[in-house]
């Protein structure tokens, strides 16, 4: 009896050899979550298993007493209205049950397949309107929201760019008062955002930067962008901006050096260490620390200005959304399209930073690959409805600009590559020294 229990203590201990030694085979981004970051004690409970055929006689319930039981109208506008608006719920409802998990998991994967979803049915209402005119297009916004379809004012806000504006004395700072704002808020709050989906100091200073120059460059396309020398430098690159960035990467150094203590919430004793948890579950799982490796290699540094483009592109895009399809600033659709951008930039950054770093890694992320089609889709709807826009002539000054900036960055790129870089020691990581 002693022999055959020793044989079996021997078996499970061969067994799981055979898990450790699997296990150290995964690459990185499959590996356990760290012990001493990372404990979990979440078990497989119905709140994490998938429910499609629940899902399933649920959406037929729902398509069955909308269309039987509510009343009917005769009204064809109505009737066509609610017609889109269940196929547009039941595209959203079919794709996050069937589509795959993302690299995020809090509060619950089902919430960022419904980000995936909504990219997904934005970029067909983007091809929609892709191919209709420029006056279709925007009297099909207007059919959706009736204050929109009439051209939009020029507004030039560097005018007068006095900060003491002495022929006012009654109120001699207006011009600075009358910046401040909801704009300032939702530019630092974007900017605290886009610090934490960057994980980068360094990668979101040099945009916030770039971004300034572009609207430099782009003024005489978009007079929006002409603002006083402060509004650019002071208020948006410094207070908005550097504000932003600076209580992102303090966010940042939290998430990184906290614990993440996983446990099941039925075994957790007491109301408030309850509650404590159901709120947690709206925090990360786990939190990974980016390193871009900018001068890693000539392939990696061009990546990142890649990924750098894609992000400048997809916030002019805003303004030139605005002004080719009459939508006025302060309309929520450019709100909307904004929240819809930054949860989708977040989950494709990740991918993206995920394929550019793990070598086992080898398709590119589904959000990744929507992101991507949608930023194609706002250009070329940009380029069919903006064309008279697009085409104005760049200012001399801001061609030998450009033209200055591209050459310093190639012949940059050429000296660090091709002499510096291999006169460097390669560490056994992988890193130069």
């Amino acid at each position: 009896g002693i022999n055959a229990e020793y044989g079996k203590f021997q078996t499970f201990q061969h067994y799981f050899k055979q898990i450790n030694l699997s296990v150290e085979m995964l690459p990185d981004s499959e590996q356990p979550d760290q012990v001493e970051q990372i404990r979990t004690d979440e078990t497989n409970s119905w709140f994490w298993r998938p429910h499609t055929l629940t899902a399933l006689v649920l959406f037929v319930v729902s398509l069955a007493y909308f269309a039987l039981f509510e009343t009917s109208s005769d009204d064809t506008v109505l009737n066509t209205k609610r017609g889109l608006l269940f196929a547009s719920v039941s595209f959203l409802y079919i794709a996050m049950t069937h589509t795959k998990n993302g690299p995020f998991t809090r509060p619950h994967p089902i919430v960022w397949r419904l980000v995936l979803s909504c990219s997904m049915l934005y970029q067909l209402f983007l091809i929609f309107i892709l191919f209709q005119s420029d006056k279709d297009s925007r009297k099909l916004l207007s059919y959706l929201y009736p204050d929109l379809g009439e051209p939009l004012e020029e507004i030039d806000y560097s005018s007068n760019c006095k900060i003491y504006d002495p022929e006012r004395p009654e109120d001699p700072y207006h011009n600075f008062w009358d910046k401040m704002d909801w704009f300032v808020i939702f530019h630092l709050t974007g900017w605290w955002a886009k610090a934490i989906v960057f994980r980068d100091y360094w990668m979101s200073f040099v945009l916030s930067i770039t971004f300034e120059i572009l609207e430099y460059s782009l003024e005489h396309q978009l007079p929006n962008f002409a603002e006083c020398w402060w509004d650019h430098w002071i208020l948006d690159a410094i207070v908005c901006n550097g504000l932003g960035i600076w209580l992102g990467i303090k966010t940042l150094n939290i998430l990184e050096s906290k614990t993440y203590d996983w446990r099941d919430l039925w075994s957790i004793p007491g109301n408030r260490g309850k509650i404590q948890r159901i709120l947690s579950q709206f925090t990360p799982h786990s939190w990974t620390k980016f390193d871009w490796g900018y001068t890693e290699d000539v392939k990696r540094w061009f990546m990142v200005i890649l990924v750098c483009t894609c992000i400048m592109i997809f916030d002019l895009n805003t303004f030139y959304l605005k002004a080719v399809l009459w939508i006025p600033p302060p309309h929520p659709i450019n709100f909307y399209r904004c929240v819809l951008i930054g949860f989708v930039g977040a989950v494709a950054l990740r991918e993206t930073y995920e394929y550019m770093s793990n070598p086992n890694c080898k398709r590119f992320g589904q959000q990744s690959w929507v992101a991507i089609s949608i930023l194609a889709t706002e250009c070329l709807i940009i380029w069919k409805f903006g064309y008279d826009i697009l085409t104005k002539p760049f200012p001399t000054h801001v061609i030998i600009f450009w033209t200055a900036f591209v050459v310093i960055i190639l012949g940059w790129s050429l000296w660090n590559f091709t002499y510096k870089l291999p006169r460097r020691k390669r560490t056994a990581s992988g890193r130069f020294v």
